[in-house]
This record gives structure tokens, sequence and C-alpha cells, in this order.
């Protein structure tokens, strides 16, 4: 007997784990979908995809990186739990000796660094916060230190690193007076196509305007994909502003997105987050509402960037089904004899290119392009916006033609005597 009872032991205790393989393989981990995750995402987005952070690093201006960890080639599987089930059936219990390690063995664990920046956003994926902010200087008197780029150790391949990714070596003034209200938006709640970079641009925007051209932080609002839908537009625009803003103070408005066309009654729109073509006259934000109540403002000089385009024909802007494209001007009679000035990315019959080489809105790369010292084109120190525009204009056009095959033609439109007098952008270091 006595020889028969390790065995006996031994089939008791296989019974026992009879459908250990089988529960493990219905209970695996689902793989994250990393695709959901971009730069604007926000701290609860990212953790609705894989949880909360293994570890977490802080730098001293308010940004961090939060390390996830998430495992791959685990999914959960029906076939494969039946496939277990019928092995243990058919050899007693005797295949978990094999089936529960395989599956406990099963898959792999990876971790995924989430740079967040000041405003609590996805700024980069798989990368780090850099100790100090891109383009930090030091305190005036002390020594300037070297420009940092916005690290990209492992950007993903369909974002691609550029030069203007790195701010120019420029001990920015603070300026005081100064506002600024920055909207990206590449990613549409109504299964638009995606505005390329949109978002990216908005955030590299505002590190040139808080690092270079002295913008403070607390004067820059920064509106990304969901959180610029047509009720933030309008409370940031027409509420946040004329809150702020006083008597010879200067504004500064970024777009980058999709732009619309009501072909009924030949107006441009831009296209928030729950923008809808088909409705864009109750669901997009009207240009000439945008002009007048930036006209509104006791500002003594507002500058308005659009890169986007109104046309329907493609590139950074949309229609309604079954509407055909059309040629509409971003122009309006204030701006003509106000304080407004635009910068716009294509005439009203054209569309606005994405420069996928340099992961920018083509515009967007040849405006930073210009900040970074190039648009300095009378040496003086100094950028100002027409001598920006100068520089640009032919760049946009040169690549525009040459790599797409598209006329792209930027606009600068605003009262004569403004632009005659000169809005300065920022100042450059001598070379």
């Amino acid at each position: 007997m006595k020889h028969l009872v390790q065995p006996i032991l031994l089939v008791c205790v296989l019974l026992s784990l009879t459908g250990c393989s089988v529960v493990m393989a219905l209970s695996g981990k689902k793989e994250p979908n990393l695709q959901a995750i971009h730069v604007g995402s926000t701290n609860a987005d990212v953790e609705a995809h894989l949880g909360p952070p293994v570890d977490s690093a802080r730098t001293d201006y308010g940004a961090r990186t939060d390390v996830y960890e998430y495992e791959v080639g685990n999914e959960p599987s029906v076939a494969r739990a039946f496939v277990h089930l019928l092995y243990d059936v058919f050899t007693i219990g005797f295949w978990e000796l094999i089936g529960t390690p395989v599956e406990a063995t099963r898959g792999e664990k990876r971790r995924l660094p989430i740079y967040y920046g000041p405003d609590g956003l996805v700024a980069g994926i798989n990368e780090y916060a850099p100790e100090t902010p891109p383009g930090a200087v030091a305190e005036s008197g002390g020594p300037r230190s070297s420009p940092q780029p916005l690290r990209q150790e492992e950007r993903p391949a369909l974002v691609a690193e550029s030069d203007v990714d790195r701010l120019p070596a420029v001990t920015a003034r603070q300026r005081h007076g100064a506002h600024a209200v920055v909207i990206g938006i590449g990613q549409y709640r109504e299964k638009l196509p995606q505005a390329d970079y949109a978002d990216r641009d908005a955030l590299l925007m505002r590190e040139y305007l808080t690092r270079a051209m002295g913008y403070q932080e607390e004067n820059v609002v920064v509106l990304l994909n969901e959180r610029a839908a047509k009720g933030d537009l309008e409370k940031y625009l027409e509420g946040w502003l004329p809150n702020r803003v006083e008597k010879d103070d200067t504004v500064f408005v970024y777009y980058s997105g999709h732009g619309a066309p009501n072909p009924k009654t030949g107006e441009a729109y831009l296209v928030p987050y729950d923008g809808d073509p088909t409705f864009v006259n109750t669901t997009g934000y009207p240009l000439k509402r945008l002009y007048d109540n930036l006209a509104k403002l006791p500002a003594k000089e507002t500058v308005v960037v659009l890169d986007s385009c109104f046309s329907g024909a493609g590139g950074r802007s949309v229609i309604g089904k079954g509407m055909r494209p059309v040629g509409l001007s971003v122009e309006n009679p204030v701006i003509a004899a106000g304080k407004t000035v635009v910068v716009a990315a294509s005439a009203g019959d054209q569309i606005s290119s994405t420069y996928d080489q340099k992961g920018h809105g083509l515009l967007t790369y040849f405006f930073l392009k210009g900040l970074q010292g190039d648009g300095d084109q009378n040496k003086d120190g100094a950028i100002d916006l027409s001598e920006l525009y100068s520089y640009l204009k032919p760049q946009v056009e040169r690549v525009a033609r040459r790599e797409f095959n598209n006329e792209q033609t930027p606009q600068l439109l605003g009262n004569p005597e403004l632009l005659k007098k000169g809005i300065r952008l920022l100042e450059v270091p001598k070379r």
C-alpha cells in the first residue's frame, strides 16, 4: 500500500490544480491602446489605458515624467483556455505540469515614460522631461545657458524631429502686458480627418511664447483637442481675454486646426473639437466673430496666426458632405482699420499643407524658423512681424510647390499704418 501513497497524492494534487491554466488563459491582461494616447492627452486619459504610474519624477519648473508599466502577449483567450481544458481531461490533470507554467510565464512587461508639461497635459511620449525647461536661460546678469532641445530619444515614427523644436538662445524680457490664447486641434469628435501635428504645433508655440518671447505663463492659455470645444473658445476668447487685457496691452492668438466654409453665406469658420462642417453655422466659430471680439479689446495691437485654411478643398480644411469647395477670404473690414493683424497660412481658395518631414504645419514651421533668427532680415537684432512674413512667404511657397505640387501663398492682413509702424515679436542675439 505504501508504494501507492505517493502516486495517489500526486494525482490528488494534479486534480486540485485542474483548471488553473484554463483560468489563467481567460484572465490574461488586455494590451493597452497606445494609439489613443497623444500629445495633449490628460492624465486621466492616459491612466484610463495604462493605469496608475509605477514611478514619477518632477522637475523644478512644474513638468514631470510618469513611468507606466503594461503587458503585451498575454491577451485573454477563450480558444487557449479550451485547449487547456481538453488536455486536462485527456491527461487526468497531468497537463497542468506543463500548462500552468506556460501561462504563468506568458507575456512581456514593458515600461513607457510619458512627459507631462507644466499644464499637466502630455508633452511627449516615450520621452523624459528635461531638468531645465526648453530654451531656459540664466537670470539677468548671469551667464546664458545653452538652449535645451525638446527631448525626443524615442519619438514615435510618425512625428519627425525638427530643428525648430530647439528654441532660440535668447534672453527673453518679460512682457507683463502680453496675453495669448493658443489653440491646437489635431483630433475631432465628429470623426473628421486629423489635422496632423496641430496639437504639437500649439504646444511648441506655447514654449516659444513663454521661453523666447517673454510672455508670462499665467498670461498664456493653451486649448488642445477635447479642451478646445466651441464653449472653450467662447470662454477664453470672449471672457478670459476681455477680463485681463488692459489699455496698451498686446494680444496673440494662434490657431492650428481645420477651417470650414459656409457655402451659403460665404463665411469662414474655425472648427472647434466638437464642430461639424455640415452644421458649421451652429457648431463652428466664425472668423468674423473672432475679429469683432478682438477689435473690442483695449489692446494696442493684436496678432492672429491661422495655420488653417477655409476652402474646404483639403489640407487643414473640411466641408459638409455633398458640398463643393469654395474660395473664401479671411479678410474682414475690422482688420483694415483696426488694431488686429492676421497671418494666414494660405489664400482663400488654396489649401494649407503639413510639413511631414519636419512634423509641423508648413506655416508654423517657417514662422518658428523665422523666430529662431532667420526672420531677422535686416540684422538689427529684433524680429518684426512684417519682416518675419517677408521671410516665411517665399519659403512656404517654395516648399509647397516643390514637395506637394501645391500653391500655398501665406497672407498678411491688417491696417497698413500699423504694419508700417512695426509689431515687434522678439529680440534676437547678435551673431
